[in-house]
């Protein structure tokens, strides 16, 4: 039984039907037909079902299309994001009317960062000299501390250890007397250290200029003091030659400081104060060590008689390294009455060298101490003049004539250091 398909003409003016369809009616007919089914149906609710399936598969019109152009220009008027997310194809969801606030967002997200802002000043810790700077002035300001704390060790290393470092410590606050470089410019070499210690401890910020001029002036001081090695070495002075490691770490440090003074921009924000009280403590750690294991040293050959580490110093260098071991007892004779054992004029090494062993003998007699003219402030002795003194002090000249006229020799006279 063959049962005619109803509608069977309609199938084919559907989503499927081609144009050049012969029997395909035009648009007139096409809706009067439509009218007239719906009308035959009964009523506007089934006609009306009828033409909007008619509209949902029919091909899309003119009008359709001009309403496709017009989205396509408005989505070109989004060509930069277009851009960015050119490899990503649109999906479906977001052609059927995605909101335009997540394309703004994505924008927002897209945009890169701005750079940091870049200083033109460092922290000493952040410079590229930080390190170098602040291990020479670790150094610097370790010499003047040593000795504070080789007083307080009641024991033969510890007071050798005070001794040599005071031959390179600056006149405050230790007391030292500085030979390996002028005692002002050890001072100024002192007060340069802890100023760079304490602008690194705040985190100052400062320009590449202050660094090389910081540089330069602590490598200018330190330099006279690496020079004494040679004048150490000389003299035979070997406890002092731990004090000479030191003078060559720092001038070393400060020429380093001085090549890298130049840096770039950056964007750090940190003030370092824990390089800085690392570098520093390591420095002064570094300086006991090394005093400490000189003096050792020397006691250990002094007792086992290894070389000649008993014989009188040499030269004007030996003559400024013992006047510096003495001069804390020194100072304890200010404004009292001693006796002068000996005395001699030295200008040149020869006569240093004659005069080191004639204060040696002195010393294997009576505990004696060496000073030089100045030291004392008696008239017509200056800084060419060099004396032995008892240390032993007295109220009066003529106590300190009594102890000369009984354990003093043929030159032994009363002497008044002046406070």
């Amino acid at each position: 039984m063959t049962t005619a398909e109803p509608n069977a003409d309609e199938h084919r003016r559907g989503r499927h039907a081609r144009r050049d369809d012969d029997d395909r009616p035009g648009d007139e007919s096409l809706n009067q037909e439509t009218q007239d089914r719906g009308s035959q149906d009964g009523g506007s609710g089934a006609g009306g079902a009828v033409f909007g399936a008619h509209r949902a598969d029919r091909q899309p019109s003119d009008a359709d299309h001009d309403g496709a152009l017009r989205s396509d220009e408005r989505s070109a008027d989004d060509g930069p994001a277009r851009e960015r997310g050119a490899d990503k194809e649109p999906t479906d969801e977001g052609r059927a009317g995605e909101p335009r606030a997540p394309r703004i967002a994505e924008r927002r997200e897209d945009r890169p960062a701005e750079p940091a802002t870049k200083r033109s000043r460092h922290a000493i810790a952040h410079h590229p000299a930080g390190a170098s700077l602040l291990t020479t002035a670790g150094l610097v300001t370790g010499l003047i501390l040593v000795p504070l704390l080789f007083d307080q060790l009641r024991f033969e290393v510890a007071v050798r250890a005070a001794d040599a470092a005071r031959s390179a410590a600056a006149p405050w606050p230790a007391g030292g007397e500085p030979w390996f470089w002028p005692g002002w410019i050890a001072t100024t070499a002192a007060i340069v250290g802890l100023v760079v210690l304490v602008a690194a401890a705040l985190g100052v910020r400062v320009p590449d200029l202050a660094v090389l001029v910081t540089a330069v002036v602590l490598a200018a001081a330190t330099a006279r003091a690496a020079w004494a090695t040679f004048d150490v070495v000389n003299a035979r002075l070997w406890e002092l030659i731990p004090v000479c490691i030191v003078c060559v770490l720092a001038f070393g440090s400060a020429v380093t400081a001085a090549f890298r003074w130049r840096s770039a921009q950056s964007d750090d924000s940190g003030i370092g104060a824990g390089e800085v009280a690392g570098v520093t403590v390591g420095s002064w750690l570094l300086v006991v060590l090394l005093l400490l294991g000189g003096s050792a040293i020397a006691s250990s050959a002094q007792t086992h008689a290894f070389g000649d580490i008993t014989s009188p110093p040499r030269d004007l260098a030996g003559l400024l390294s013992v006047r510096a071991a003495d001069a804390p007892e020194l100072d304890d004779l200010r404004s009292s009455w001693v006796p002068k054992v000996a005395a001699a004029q030295a200008t040149d090494d020869a006569a240093a060298s004659a005069y080191a062993v004639r204060h040696h003998d002195a010393t294997i007699r009576s505990p004696t101490l060496l000073a030089r003219g100045d030291d004392v402030g008696a008239p017509g002795l200056d800084d060419t003049w060099w004396l032995s003194l008892a240390a032993q002090p007295f109220a009066s000249q003529a106590e300190a004539a009594a102890w000369c006229s009984t354990n003093g020799g043929p030159g032994c006279t009363p002497v008044l250091v002046s406070g």
